[in-house]
């Protein structure tokens, strides 16, 4: 384990008590309520400084959805547990520049609000939402409010955020769980591939987390992932490349421990200084945290 406290970039809890959550029900492991206590417990030896929460895709529809709720939910969390530093929730930045009065109310009224995230991975046309002339608007008005954005998507999407990235030129993204590489299904080329044209641009970073889930689940070694991580780090180098634990998503195929111990073998010839970096300080510095 690292030899100092870290940022938890990517922490998910949820309440169907508080909120819906159609994606989770009847999941075995999903279907039920995740708090920052779970998080505690599960955490076992880690020494966690702050955590980052990010919107777990609590139901919307077509002009509204759970947003502000879901913020107010996880400022209750906050405050049995002030580690959590940053919320990044979810906008219908689809709605393009009709989207400024919400986020202008997300910013003013609940500062720990850092970004935003709209997942696109799940949608009925990723491609023909991604790559619209409204979501583009939607995004790149992020910079109006100091806000980033966060890009979640699986490997067979890829070639859109490649288009995607270069229409947001300003506004700092991060592309999460190292954009789902194919790790099951050997596609280790065409990850390096991606990850060498978008670690072409600056105001990109990316987000180690997740690599076991993308895995065979329960049937994956260090083995399979190695190759991903060293990919990571060789086109986003120390600076750019943040580390995320991605709870309880996790669960489906490590332990919070587990994942970090991956880390630790696979970064063994990092300096500490460079450790802090992916660990924490990219982290601090992405998220403003302050710390």
């Amino acid at each position: 384990m690292p030899a100092f406290p870290i940022i938890d970039t990517h922490l998910h809890v949820w309440d169907q008590t508080r909120l819906k959550y159609s994606a989770f029900e009847g999941h075995p492991l999903f279907g039920h309520p995740y708090h920052v206590e779970d998080y505690r417990r599960d955490c076992g030896g880690l020494e966690i400084e702050a955590m980052v929460f990010l919107e777990c895709y609590a139901d919307f529809w077509t002009g509204g959805g759970q947003y502000l709720e879901e913020i107010a939910f996880v400022e209750e969390e906050a405050q049995r547990d002030p580690r959590i530093k940053a919320i990044v929730p979810m906008a219908p930045l689809e709605w393009g520049a009709a989207v400024e009065p919400m986020l202008a109310e997300m910013v003013e009224k609940h500062p720990t609000v850092k970004g935003i995230r709209r997942i696109v991975e799940f949608d009925a046309d990723p491609r023909a939402l991604t790559l619209s002339e409204r979501f583009i608007e939607g995004v790149n008005t992020l910079g109006k409010f100091g806000l980033h954005f966060e890009i979640n998507v699986n490997h067979t999407q890829m070639d859109i955020v490649r288009a995607f990235v270069k229409r947001i030129p300003n506004v700092p993204m991060i592309l999460d769980h190292c954009g789902k590489p194919g790790i099951a299904e050997g596609a280790l080329a065409q990850f390096r591939d991606d990850l060498a044209e978008l670690a072409q641009h600056p105001n990109l970073s990316i987000k180690l987390s997740d690599l076991p889930v993308e895995a065979d689940h329960r049937n994956w070694t260090e083995a399979d992932l190695r190759p991903y991580i060293d990919a990571t780090l060789e086109s986003f180098g120390v600076e750019r490349t943040i580390y995320g634990g991605d709870y309880p998503i996790c669960l489906q195929a490590t332990t919070m421990e587990g994942w970090v111990a991956v880390l630790d073998r696979a970064l063994e010839g990092l300096s500490e200084t460079e450790l802090r970096k992916i660990y924490r300080d990219n982290a601090n510095r992405f998220y403003r945290l302050g710390l």
